[in-house]
């Protein structure tokens, strides 16, 4: 292989060339970098004028030459200037892929260690998979944490220059109020780091923000059974084909998955019992009236939801056809109808659908308040809602 001093010193060598202009330079030069690198570089001759058929003749001594009044030596050092240039190129590519075929293999469990309940399941969820201590990072759990006396900080940035990460963002609330979570979510995104989310419950695809993409899919532990023993499954096989691993008997997988969405059902239940639910009893005598109307014309909708959109004229709240806020009404007219929102979210009758807050679903609670006060107030939403709203 040729050496990467030597293509560079060439190619200075061809700078100067081109910069005096002088053919007799340039000439020397051509037969020097063919006669060296003419056995090492395939092709070196393509294209270049002095070795082109059409400038050759048979001198009469029996020895091919070329015409010097016809050959452009000047052209043909540009050309083989990037000749030389596509060879370092193929260096820099190759030690590259070494390099990278050296650096050990890890699982990076970032995640906050206020969530260590789920974190911990998951963990061994890996080790039951097949992956060995070395090949997992997760600092909430000492087999797998920083050494003894190793600075933190310098130790998660050795982790991710020098070996080969694959992420696992284990996203929640506490994860997004933690600034070293933040710190490592941008460290993976600066490094172009392969990544999974696990999204824990609670916590949905649309508050994820920052440098993940909401629309990856990903893992949400409080999710519907059946897709989530498929994501489980997709993950499991991603893990074994990136790290050799071998693989698990279907029943011998089966019983470790099962075992896990057990356990983080446990926590769940768990949980809830310690952090009783703050939010109010949804009954329709409970919310206001405007907020009564604007959750039945956005039950009635065909998309179920209530938008909030902010612009420089000012805020629209709209449900179906209909915009409630009167745009004459001012900053009062647009409290009035923020805080309608703020209220069905409150008692769980819709939920935002976006990060934004741009969007709301009506949930499930909400759908049937709205028929009971749709009911009581013989609402028709075919008609505007200022008929209802200011019905005694």
């Amino acid at each position: 292989m040729i050496a990467k001093q030597t293509l560079e010193r060439y190619i200075e060598c061809c700078d100067n060339v081109i910069d005096s202009n002088d053919i007799s330079a340039a000439e020397s030069l051509e037969n020097e970098i063919v006669s060296v690198l003419g056995q090492d570089i395939k092709g070196i001759k393509s294209r270049l004028s002095n070795y082109s058929p059409c400038f050759m003749s048979l001198s009469s001594n029996g020895i091919t030459t070329s015409s010097d009044d016809e050959v452009d030596y000047i052209g043909d050092i540009k050309l083989l200037k990037s000749k030389l240039q596509t060879e370092i190129e193929k260096i820099t590519v190759d030690n590259t892929t070494t390099a990278d075929a050296k650096r050990p293999k890890k699982l990076f469990i970032s995640h906050s260690s206020q969530d260590i309940q789920y974190v911990s399941l998951f963990v061994n969820l890996l080790e039951d998979i097949g992956l060995s201590e070395e090949e997992i990072v997760c600092s909430s759990i000492p087999e797998y944490g920083i050494p003894l006396g190793a600075d933190i900080y310098d130790w998660l940035s050795q982790q991710f220059q020098n070996c080969d990460l694959h992420v696992i963002f284990i996203l929640s609330d506490n994860y997004y109020n933690s600034v070293a979570c933040l710190n490592e979510m941008g460290a993976a995104w600066v490094l172009r780091k392969k990544y999974d989310t696990i999204l824990l419950p609670e916590f949905g695809f649309p508050q994820i923000q920052g440098a993940i993409n909401p629309q990856q899919i990903g893992i949400k532990l409080d999710s519907e059974c059946a897709e989530l023993k498929k994501r489980l499954g997709e993950l499991k096989d991603s893990v074994i084909d990136e790290f050799e691993i071998k693989a698990l008997s279907a029943s011998r997988w089966e019983r470790h998955r099962d075992e896990f969405i057990d356990k983080v059902n446990t926590v769940i239940i768990e949980s809830s019992k310690e952090e009783p639910d703050t939010k109010e009893p949804a009954e329709k005598n409970a919310i206001s009236k405007d907020a009564g109307v604007l959750l039945v014309y956005a039950s009635d909708s065909p998309a179920g939801q209530i938008t909030m959109v902010r612009s420089l004229v000012g805020l629209s709240v709209g449900a179906g056809k209909w915009n409630f806020v009167d745009s004459n009404g001012g900053a009062r007219e647009e409290a009035r109808w923020s805080g309608a929102i703020d209220e069905l979210e409150q008692y769980g009758l819709i939920e935002a659908g976006s990060y934004k807050r741009q969007i709301f679903a009506v949930t499930n609670t909400g759908y049937k308040v709205a028929d009971e006060i749709k009911e009581e107030l013989n609402i028709d939403t075919n008609n505007a809602p200022e008929a209802y709203l200011s019905a005694k």
